[in-house]
Formats: structure tokens, sequence, C-alpha cells
């Protein structure tokens, strides 16, 4: 199996390389209402048609079509999402895509070759030690993407083991808890404390800058200062959660069984919004939730092992008992049962995902409609 994961290269000397950049991003915002179409999107080939000859740019024709391509895909894809696309876009973020062997190769002599309009400029650049392996075993050297800031990336493409998904490992997932993970006979436990307490005394402090920004509003004076300590106090809580996911998801697949497949419950989480009537703590807890990244980690590194990933319905995982299968009483972390079973909350839930999994898995064959392929109806599918 194949998956493709990105690198990012430490790259000196590249001042031709960003007027590049700052031109593939001009001849974006150029042809971006011609994209636009009054509210109705143009296809990839339709705004190829539109614009490859009346607008002018001095970008080689590949990377023309590069950014022609990459212009229809923002359109397409907000509207595949349901986003609003009522004006065109203004692609604030400065960043050029660079195709393999046509826009850029790796000499011999270990330099990086990108082709510019004065012909190829040859740049030195590192392999961080962590990403050396995946550099050097790559299957293909797909493109790589340099942002107005100068920064790197490269997407490569890896050989991974085929999942076999003998050993199903269940998985909750909490705002309390980060992880709890079970199989048959362990269960292991990451609480996220410590990551927690950093991010509770992160918060407080904006609280009280963002309580100084506006009182320096109000006043008309200047806000620069607090405004630039607001963004690089987000930005630390940001790459510390995710730093945390990715450390978490490395140690939930080194203590998974061989061949294992992990099972996640298929929640839906709505975007938190204050007129929803739910508790301050409640809000702020739910706000700060990273459900989505410890998924996407925990799927990254899974493929990297030869690890499988399902998902099912999380109804009643929470409130089922896993030995008789009644509803039981939850307080906070602990579970009890009429039939007498007492456990810890969550390990109770992450037993319940795992034979969730095992009863459909075990049910048959899955039906093939529609509605039970799709990622939603994964934990609803029927046996034949």
């Amino acid at each position: 199996m194949q998956i493709q994961r990105t690198i990012v290269l430490v790259v000196k000397e590249k001042d031709n390389v960003l007027d590049l950049v700052h031109e593939y991003n001009r001849y974006q915002k150029a042809i971006s209402e011609t994209a636009f179409n009054g509210g109705e999107p143009l296809s990839a080939l339709e705004l190829h048609h539109a614009v490859y000859h009346t607008v002018e740019t001095t970008l080689l024709s590949q990377m023309k079509c590069s950014a022609i391509r990459n212009v229809a895909g923002a359109y397409s894809s907000a509207k595949r999402n349901k986003h609003p696309v009522d004006r065109p876009f203004i692609f604030r973020r400065e960043a050029a895509l660079f195709l393999f062997n046509k826009d850029f190769s790796f000499t011999g002599k270990g330099k990086l070759s990108i082709s510019t309009p004065n012909g190829r400029e040859k740049l030195d650049f590192i392999v961080p030690d962590y990403a050396k392996d995946d550099f050097e075993n790559a299957v293909s050297r797909d493109s790589i993407v340099v942002t107005g800031s100068g920064k790197v990336t490269l997407c490569v493409t890896l050989e991974v083991p085929e999942p076999k998904n003998l050993h199903p490992v269940g998985i909750d997932l909490g705002a309390t808890n980060a992880l709890v993970a079970s199989t048959e006979d362990k269960v292991l436990f990451v609480s996220g404390r410590t990551l927690k307490v950093r991010n509770e005394r992160t918060r407080k402090t904006r609280q009280r800058l963002q309580s100084k920004l506006a009182a320096r509003k109000a006043q008309g004076a200047d806000t620069r200062s607090v405004r630039r300590v607001l963004k690089r106090l987000g930005r630390k809580q940001r790459n510390r959660s995710r730093t945390f996911c990715k450390e978490t998801a490395a140690k939930l697949c080194k203590w998974a069984p061989p061949d294992a497949i992990l099972v996640f419950e298929d929640l839906k989480i709505k975007q938190v919004k204050k007129r929803d009537g739910k508790r301050a703590g409640t809000h702020r807890k739910l706000s700060q939730w990273f459900y989505k990244e410890m998924t996407s980690a925990c799927t990254n590194a899974a493929q990297r092992k030869g690890f499988g990933v399902e998902y099912v319905n999380p109804a009643y995982t929470s409130q089922r008992c896993r030995k008789c299968g009644a509803i039981g009483v939850r307080r906070g972390h602990l579970f009890t049962c009429a039939c007498g079973h007492v456990e810890h909350a969550d390990a109770n839930a992450s037993h319940n995902v795992r034979s969730t999994f095992t009863i459909l898995r075990s049910g048959g064959r899955l039906s093939t409609r529609p509605e039970a392929r799709s990622r939603k109806g994964r934990g609803q599918a029927t046996a034949l």
C-alpha cells in the first residue's frame, strides 16, 4: 500500500524563488474574479481556456497551469464543502506549487534545482534527521510547495505494509482523558493532564491580553504589540496540542498488538457557539477538544505501522455495560451496573467500541448499499 507524507526541507539562498512565489500569487489573484464567474465557478478546463492566453505573467507554462488548477480547485472545494462562494477569493496566503521533473528536481550533487524564468536555480538543502529515511526510501517525490515566508515542503509517496486487521483495538477519545484504548486483555490510558494545565494557563493569559487589546482599541491607541503576542501564544498552543497528538499516536501504535485495527467512534462534533445555552466551562472544554487532530495523527501513525482504521456508531458506548449490555450509571470516571460490574467509565466505553466493531465484523459480509460503504454508515452497516 502507498501513502503520501510531507517533509519540510531547510533551503538556503532562495531570493529568486521567492520572487517566483510572489508572481505565482499575483497571477492567482488576477484570475480569481474570472474563476468566480458571478457565483458560478468555472472548472479547471474552462478557466484554462478563459485566462491562459489573456492574463499576462512571467510564469513558465507548467506553473501557469498549476496556478489555474489551484484557483479552480479552491472554488470547487468550497462548493463541495458547502462553504458560501459569494465573492471572489483573495488568496492572501502566498504559496506556489512545483511539480517533480517539470518544475523541480534533485541533482546528483545534492542540490535542489528549480525552474525559473531566468533558468534553473540550484539551491542547497538539508533534510531533517527525522525525515531522512522517508526521503531516501520514497517511491516517488511528487511536488514541493514554497510559501511566501520561505518554507519549503516536499510531498513524497511511501510504500507501507498492507493492513491485515486481525486484532481490533477499541479507542475512546474524550475531553477529560485524551485517549483510552483497550484490547481483549489490556488497557492503555493517556490523560493529557499536563497539556490541559499548560493550555489553561495560556488561555488565561490570552484572556487578559484580549481585555487589554479591547481597552487600547477603545482609546484609539496602537495595538500591534498586543496582537503580535496573542498570535504567538495561539501558535504555541496549536503546536503544543499537535505535538501531543503525534506523541500519543506513536505511543498507541507501539502499544497495540501486531496486525491491529484501530476502532474509533464516528463522532460528529458541531462547532461550539455561545448561544447554544451550555455552561461556560462546558463551552470552553468542547472548544479546546482536539478530536480531529487526534484521529488524524492516529490514522497517519497507523498507516505507517500497517494498521487498519475503522469507525463505529457511538450510540450508548459510554452508557452500556460491557459485561451484560444493560444501561448503567456513569458518575464522572466511575461506571456501575446493576449486574455488579464496576469499572473506569472510559475503559468501559473503549471496550464497548471494540465489541461493537467485533459484532459487526462477525455478523457476516457487510451490506454493499451506498450508505453502508460511506464513512458515516460504517458503524450502522448491517450484515447480510
